[in-house]
């Protein structure tokens, strides 16, 4: 516990927080480009294969591991351009980044029919959706009339 006259002095110092996404620079997004594609194993209550890619950012140059989301094949390789942001799966140690889906060579869907959070694995909205949409709101008319 420091004095008076110690505080007086020199006062308090703050902690620094560690960066998480120091390869960011600062920025939401960054361009990266794939060094090498890879298959892990996560923490230990769960069990699964995550995929993950070994990405060199462009403007920093800092190569970092990021998560592939979505499911089926992911169609990047080595060399393949994409886009990367902070967050990743909590349980896979060392992965701290995450790829966008729907960017530069990463533009392929899921083969998975997705309605849900679609921007987030850039899937297209279903056509049948906008039918239901219409349908409802031709309903609405109606009552209003």
């Amino acid at each position: 516990m420091p004095t008076l006259h110690q505080l007086a002095k020199h006062g308090r110092i703050l902690k620094r927080r560690r960066c998480a996404v120091a390869a960011l620079k600062g920025s939401p997004h960054r361009r990266a480009v794939v060094v090498k594609m890879a298959i892990t194993t996560p923490r230990k209550p769960n069990s699964a294969k995550r995929k993950y890619a070994k990405i060199r950012v462009i403007y920093s140059k800092k190569v970092v591991h990021a998560h592939i989301p979505g499911q089926g094949p992911s169609y990047i390789q080595e060399y393949s351009i994409v886009m990367v942001e902070g967050g990743s799966p909590p349980d896979v140690p060392g992965v701290n980044y995450s790829l966008i889906r729907g960017l530069y060579d990463f533009d392929q869907k899921e083969l998975y029919g997705r309605h849900n959070r679609r921007s987030k694995f850039g899937a297209k909205r279903p056509h049948y959706l906008n039918y239901i949409k219409k349908d409802k709101e031709n309903r609405s008319k109606k009552k209003n009339v």
